[in-house]
């Protein structure tokens, strides 16, 4: 938390944005998905149809997400010692499962209409409706990127890219409705089974990462060794002889045992391992519950 509030004062544009991500979120998308609604209505598209259906599903993601961030940051209580963070995954299943839920509909309606022979001849409306759909969701994705990123928020990240499947949704059903104004009729809903498609990806691949959350996942290597190595840099800790690590939602939870020698005393062992804390927090960003502790025989 200390890192976090550090960074908020260096960059306080940050903060407001972190605090409003299931806003932006929320409100984009409710304009995103009368605007597509309308446009593929008056513009005849399948395709359009499908990529508002998709947005209308971000609306409720959003909503979560905002209800999960506020939560996330309720601090630790007697029943949950180690905080909220935990919430933040499971708001990126609800988003996965939620976005194959949308794939699998979308993907039906069109195959069945393709069976059917239904066709249609979408016009510039539904092509119009299209471009502020990738401008806007493009522009959601980078905002919410940049403030799960710099926050390692697990559920803002998952916003983002469900905002950046909407991008890829979206050009797929340009596609779609370019190739049925060019005579290519069964386009439109090829464009809708490409959205189809697009989303399922990316609903799989949030399904994965906020599993391996919940299980407790390790860090990346790449911070651990970090972790280990400002550990031994300092000149009484002569080894890390344990290192477990876990995300926390938004925070990083290090378990650390340092061997020190045998010459010192338990009091010394423990001023130790504080400065060890002490350096890590002013390295290492995000770095919530830390239990470091001194051994003198590497055990």
């Amino acid at each position: 938390m200390a890192n976090v509030e550090k960074r908020s004062e260096v960059f306080p544009e940050c903060q407001w944005c972190a605090n409003n991500v299931g806003r932006i979120a929320f409100w984009g998308n409710v304009g995103l998905f009368g605007i597509k609604l309308l446009c593929g209505v008056a513009g005849g598209s399948k395709a359009l149809l499908a990529d508002a259906v998709h947005s209308a599903v971000d609306v409720v993601t959003a909503t979560i997400v905002m209800i999960c961030l506020r939560v996330s940051k309720t601090p630790p209580d007697e029943e949950h010692p180690f905080g909220h963070g935990q919430v933040e995954y499971i708001t990126s299943l609800f988003i996965g499962l939620s976005l194959i839920t949308v794939a699998v509909f979308i993907l039906y309606n069109a195959v069945m209409d393709i069976l059917s022979g239904v066709t249609t001849q979408p016009n510039f409306i539904a092509v119009l409706g299209l471009l502020v759909s990738i401008v806007g969701n493009e522009l959601m994705f980078r905002q919410s990127l940049c403030c799960g990123e710099r926050f390692r928020s697990p559920a803002m990240i998952a916003n983002a890219w469900e905002n950046r499947a909407d991008v890829y949704s979206s050009l797929a059903a340009l596609v779609g409705v370019i190739g049925a104004q060019l005579g290519f009729l069964f386009m439109d809903r090829v464009g809708a089974i490409l959205v189809a498609v697009l989303i399922t990806k990316s609903g799989i691949k949030m399904l994965r990462d906020a599993w391996h959350g919940i299980l407790d996942r390790s860090l990346e290597d790449a911070v651990e060794n970090q972790i280990r190595e400002e550990a031994e840099a300092d000149p009484d800790v002569l080894e890390v002889v344990l290192l477990k690590t876990r995300a926390i939602g938004q925070h990083r939870s290090v378990e650390m045992k340092c061997r020190v020698s045998p010459e010192m005393t338990l009091r010394e062992g423990y001023v130790v391992v504080n400065r060890v804390r002490d350096r890590l927090v002013e390295k290492i960003d995000n770095l919530g519950l830390m239990t470091i502790s001194p051994t003198a025989d590497g055990c």
